[in-house]
């Protein structure tokens, strides 16, 4: 028998997550680069951000050339940064730009690119990418551990893609009561998984 699948969030239904989100005006655009292996990932966390923010934009794949969607949405007239820590073995010369510099050198005029995958995948998304070597990025200093409780994080300063989407806007906007809906949907998520696994045993 086949699994009933929600038709918003494209979950089971035993885990759907439709009844968690709370819908948001964000005033920084969102774009969501997801490596295909994440797509029916149901630990992941992009699903809330992608149907909680009014402006998020989402593609699916390793290779930017291959989404036009997403090269129109680069070479946009705003200024797009990059949310992605620097790496050990970097090459590539990058601005690694902290909250209050984006803050002042952008003035809202700018879109925000986040990679969503595990450590391993995204560092490949980055090394067979060289437009995204290429954007400013942003040094994000959160401001909470993780909450990460049902799946493996790279150490404990990696945050989930939705609690890095949190702390970047609430930052950046200033305003954590406007975002904790995104964090309270992530801890239900949890929750529910939890739940169904506890049952399941």
């Amino acid at each position: 028998m086949s699994r009933v699948i929600c038709s918003q969030c494209q979950r089971p239904q035993k885990v759907c997550i439709c009844d968690f989100i709370k819908p948001i005006v964000n005033g920084i655009e969102i774009g969501i680069l997801q490596h295909p292996s994440e797509v029916k990932q149901i630990k992941g966390t992009a699903i809330i951000a992608i149907h909680a923010l009014s402006h998020c934009q989402y593609w699916v794949g390793e290779s930017v050339d291959a989404l036009p969607g997403l090269v129109s949405w680069l070479q946009d007239d705003k200024p797009v940064l990059l949310l992605y820590p620097e790496t050990e073995n970097q090459t590539t010369v990058v601005a690694n730009l902290a909250i209050d510099e984006i803050k002042s050198q952008y003035l809202n005029h700018f879109k925000v690119l986040i990679l969503d995958g595990t450590w391993r995948k995204t560092f490949k998304m980055m090394q067979i990418n060289p437009s995204l070597n290429a954007l400013p990025r942003i040094a994000l200093t959160p401001k909470s551990a993780s909450g990460y409780q049902i799946r493996k994080q790279k150490d404990e300063q990696s945050l989930s893609t939705i609690e890095a989407i949190y702390e970047l806007l609430s930052q950046l906007e200033n305003s954590t009561d406007k975002y904790q809906p995104l964090l309270t949907a992530f801890e239900k998520m949890q929750q529910q998984q939890l739940a169904f696994r506890q049952n399941a045993d």
